[in-house]
């Protein structure tokens, strides 16, 4: 059922990005797809960071990140859409 509901979101909002911390990745929906699609998180370790958000913006997907003892992220990381990559981080 979640996965036929993020499949219809994906395809009618322009894309959907959830995060997995068990995966430690990014479960992704391209617009007009229905298809679920994995972008690993390499930059990212989940013992010593906190996701606080994910956000789409166009082609890009913000992953706000910060030290697990903040009460806020400290960074961002983004991915992309188009080639299901990324990963570059860039402080708040």
């Amino acid at each position: 059922m979640f996965r036929k509901l993020a499949a219809a979101l994906g395809a009618r909002a322009g894309g959907y990005a959830r995060y997995d911390e068990g995966l430690n990745s990014l479960i992704v929906v391209r617009q007009g797809e229905t298809v679920e699609r994995r972008i690993p998180c390499l930059n990212l370790s989940p013992k010593m960071l906190r996701v606080y958000g994910v956000e789409i913006q166009g082609d890009a997907i913000d992953v706000f990140v910060g030290p697990l003892a903040s009460t806020r992220p400290d960074r961002r990381l983004r991915y992309f859409f188009s080639s299901l990559t990324g990963g570059s981080t860039h402080h708040l």
